[in-house]
């Protein structure tokens, strides 16, 4: 397997220190592996075919059952949250732990971090501890608005591992954290979240209405980040109107939200990255889905998707990737799927829409390595 290892590294031109450096070892450990003197497990496998762009057949020679280390740890560890979850409800018995609020906002920001880098097996792990001592916070004030955010990230981290019940639960919780706050701003956000998981299941009325209660709530408020979350909620209802086939009405919302965005320009606040860039490229899938490539990548153009983190930038890639598909422009369409498995494994090859792509790529009879490693390592296959 070394020599092959070795072949494959050669034909891309790359040496051993950047071979490594893409597959998250060191140079020394790679030379070994080529020179047969170290063995490798079949994760470890897997992270090289990925850092090659081929599959594991063609590195080892055989049929392989491919692995992957994070995405294992995070179905494992999406249910120690799920537990955690369930074991401390709001109405539940008071708790008092010994974290601290500092202590739990650490960890809060962490996690938060984890998942603004599609680290989702990273941030499930910390969550398992994070959810339970956050609940034993005795400034139950400062814990809730921790929650809101924290419940959010265990939303979307549990969403994109395929958990979608999960994640109904974390979006609950999030609002029952912002309800307890009683401040609009926070509970728009957290409608947000239920209207994220709503959607994920195609429930676009229920989604929209979140919105709908949440944005009326927010118009005309003087507070602090209200009108991030206000044009966050305009995208949102954007994406539910397309579901219910009323483009008109998207369209409105996206103008809206357009506008907020050139007023407040770009922010961070609550993790929304709201700003000009994520209603490009809210706009970018909108098209896609309205069956408008063409002017997708046109509004592409749009998203400085350099100053994005992983999270908004594997979205963009997998959509370039979709618009690719739809110019005919097969190959490019690998490439985008590459580049958003560079930036976001995890997200990559749990994503039904990047596995779709994939699918449709193989039945249309391209031949390529890079290709049939993309799909080994989704597991997806031309049936």
């Amino acid at each position: 397997m070394g020599e092959r290892i070795r072949a494959r590294r050669e034909l891309r031109g790359w040496s051993i220190r950047y071979a490594a450096s893409r597959a998250g070892i060191s140079h020394t450990t790679w030379s070994r592996i080529e020179r047969g003197v170290q063995r490798t497990d079949r994760y470890m496998v897997v992270d090289l075919a990925a850092a090659l762009e081929c599959s594991v057949f063609d590195l080892t020679g055989q049929p392989y059952t491919p692995a992957d280390r994070q995405l294992d740890g995070a179905r494992i560890d999406a249910e120690r949250v799920w537990r955690a979850m369930m074991a401390h409800p709001f109405d539940g018995p008071s708790v008092i732990g010994a974290a601290t609020v500092e202590q739990v906002a650490r960890e809060s920001a962490l996690v938060r971090d984890l998942y603004g880098r599609c680290d989702y097996a990273g941030a499930l792990r910390r969550l398992a501890d994070l959810v339970p001592a956050l609940h034993g916070v005795t400034d139950r004030r400062s814990a809730y608005r921790l929650m809101v955010p924290v419940y959010g990230v265990a939303m979307g981290s549990l969403l994109n591992v395929g958990y979608s019940a999960h994640a109904w639960l974390a979006a609950e919780r999030s609002a029952e954290a912002a309800h307890l706050l009683d401040d609009p701003v926070a509970m728009g956000v957290a409608a947000a979240n239920r209207a994220r998981v709503s959607a994920y299941t195609g429930a676009y009325g229920p989604a929209r209405a979140y919105c709908d209660r949440a944005g009326a709530d927010l118009a005309g408020s003087s507070a602090d980040t209200a009108l991030d979350v206000l044009g966050f909620l305009h995208l949102a209802r954007a994406h539910h109107l397309a579901g219910m086939k009323d483009q008109a009405a998207a369209e409105d919302h996206l103008d809206e939200a357009a506008r907020i965005a050139a007023y407040t320009g770009e922010t961070t606040n609550w993790d929304l990255l709201w700003g000009p860039s994520n209603v490009a490229l809210w706009r970018m899938a909108y098209l896609l889905d309205t069956g408008r490539p063409q002017e997708a990548l046109r509004a592409a153009a749009q998203v400085a998707v350099g100053d994005l983190p992983a999270v908004r930038q594997v979205y963009y890639w997998l959509d370039m990737a979709r618009a690719m598909v739809a110019a005919d422009r097969e190959r490019d369409a690998v490439r985008m799927l590459l580049a958003a498995e560079r930036v976001g494994p995890q997200h990559t090859r749990s994503s039904t829409a990047a596995r779709e792509v994939a699918r449709g790529l193989l039945r249309r009879g391209l031949v390529s390595i890079e290709l049939r490693g993309l799909c080994e390592r989704m597991g997806v296959s031309a049936q």
